[in-house]
């Protein structure tokens, strides 16, 4: 997913214009029982094709959330506002792969044209964020008061306290279980000034509160103008960076950035075979900031790592065996037909690596990523270092992702119905993977560009 894109298309949609589709979604006004029609659609669907839909809410809850939210649509509304509100409650059900979105396929030419134009924009993307252990800092300063240094800690906004919008804002974002790191990582991404724009979307001036070594001031924001979207300039991710450490080479670092490789990627065998021609002994496995994508490729990195063949997931017949999970039926009816397929199994590959392993991880390793680090934990040579992961290390619920248009607001709920189970499935805790070297960060880190997991790893080799 790109969040990029997502940020400046979504912070334009509150501004009128000809465009066709983000007229529909941000000007049109829906009538109240049409709206509740979606909601009940979305609240219908994900009872009959999610099952683990109660793994961290009970029905009586999230019940009561979605009966809530259609109680508080008394008036029309735009797609936009349904958006919000099913944003607050999809977050409870703890599932990160379960979400409700904008369908930019049905961007018209008209839509396009006027992303690219100026707009006057919310006064909260004048800076960009920074949250750290429930603080905010200033991360970038693109505001007109240049005397703004980067790493200002923001103590409020409108006098709300900055740990509170923390809070508030996290509710509006899908994570697995209980994690918070995964929610983190997008909030750093732009998701913290874009949330914070659906819950207060005036563009009224903004009263910050301010803490740096001059001392604490106040500053007010007020909406500008900037130029739009433009799509020239968003550049994918790359796929993987293969290279030696050391002078002596003796260090391999990888760095896994995506696992949507698409079908023309040769795959990663060249890699291990070369580290296996040059006997190295150490490998650096870097999947921060890897968000996930195809489970193949994550598999595959796996298969040079084990010398047997090996289950990338619980079989259904240990899965069976799990009273917390078999008790509810929708696991009962996916175990009794997938009991009849052949289940997936990792092969070793020809190029095993078979030395001490460092995998570096934070709360942007997610979905395939988590995956594949929750399987790594099996391994007695690897070493996490860095943060919980912003996936689930025991489940998730993924598979081939469905994408359903509700038919009032044109939002798309996107969800997995197929349940992963891996790590201990008899204490589904909600939580990444967690390090065995836990690496905390202060704002004159991150602005330092430090990499402290890597600076952690060189030393303990050196030991």
């Amino acid at each position: 997913m790109n969040y990029f894109i997502s940020v400046i298309c979504l912070l334009l949609l509150s501004t009128y214009s000809k465009a066709q589709y983000l007229d529909e979604m941000s000007v049109k006004l829906h009538q109240p029982a049409d709206l509740k029609k979606d909601v009940y659609l979305v609240q219908n669907t994900l009872e009959k094709e999610n099952p683990n839909l109660y793994l961290y809410i009970s029905k009586k809850d999230l019940d009561h959330k979605f009966d809530s939210l259609r109680m508080t649509i008394k008036q029309p509304l735009t797609s936009i506002s349904l958006y919000v509100k099913l944003l607050s409650v999809i977050s409870y059900i703890g599932d990160g792969h379960l979400t409700i979105n904008i369908d930019y396929s049905k961007f018209t030419a008209s839509d396009i044209a006027f992303l690219k134009k100026p707009t006057l924009q919310h006064p909260i993307y004048q800076f960009n964020y920074r949250v750290i252990a429930h603080r905010l800092f200033i991360s970038e300063n693109l505001s007109v008061d240049s005397t703004i240094a980067k790493g200002t800690e923001i103590l409020s906004i409108n006098d709300v306290p900055a740990a509170k919008l923390i809070d508030s804002l996290s509710h509006y974002i899908t994570s697995d279980g209980y994690n918070t790191t995964y929610k983190e990582f997008l909030m750093n991404g732009g998701l913290f000034a874009e949330r914070y724009r659906f819950l207060y979307p005036k563009r009224e001036p903004l009263n910050f509160k301010l803490s740096s070594n001059k001392g604490t001031q106040q500053i007010t924001l007020n909406a500008f103008q900037k130029p739009g979207y433009d799509s020239s300039s968003v550049a994918l991710p790359p796929h993987t960076a293969y290279k030696l450490l050391t002078a002596d080479s003796s260090i391999a670092y990888l760095k896994l950035q995506t696992f949507f490789n698409g079908a023309n990627y040769e795959g990663y065998h060249g890699i291990f075979a070369d580290i296996q021609k040059r006997k190295l002994k150490t490998l650096i496995i870097d999947l921060r900031g890897n968000t996930g994508g195809e489970i193949g490729w994550a598999s595959s990195i796996y298969s040079f790592l084990i010398d047997t063949p090996t289950y990338f997931y619980k079989l259904p017949a240990e899965i069976s065996r799990q009273k917390l999970l078999y008790d509810n039926p929708k696991i009962r009816d996916w175990v009794k037909k997938a009991s009849k397929l052949n289940y997936p199994i990792v092969t070793p590959d020809t190029s095993i690596f078979k030395g001490k392993i460092y995998v570096l991880i934070n709360g942007g390793s997610f979905s395939a990523s988590s995956l594949l680090a929750a399987n790594m934990r099996n391994l007695k040579n690897v070493t996490f270092v860095g943060e919980e992961t912003g996936g689930s290390k025991n489940v998730w619920t993924a598979g081939i992702i469905k994408n359903m248009t509700l038919p009032t607001s044109k939002l798309s709920l996107a969800y997995g119905n197929m349940p992963a189970y891996f790590g201990d499935i008899t204490n589904i805790d909600g939580r990444g993977l967690m390090p065995d070297v836990s690496i905390s960060y202060t704002i004159e880190d991150y602005l330092a560009n430090k990499d402290l997991e890597m600076d952690w790893v060189l030393k303990d080799i050196a030991r």
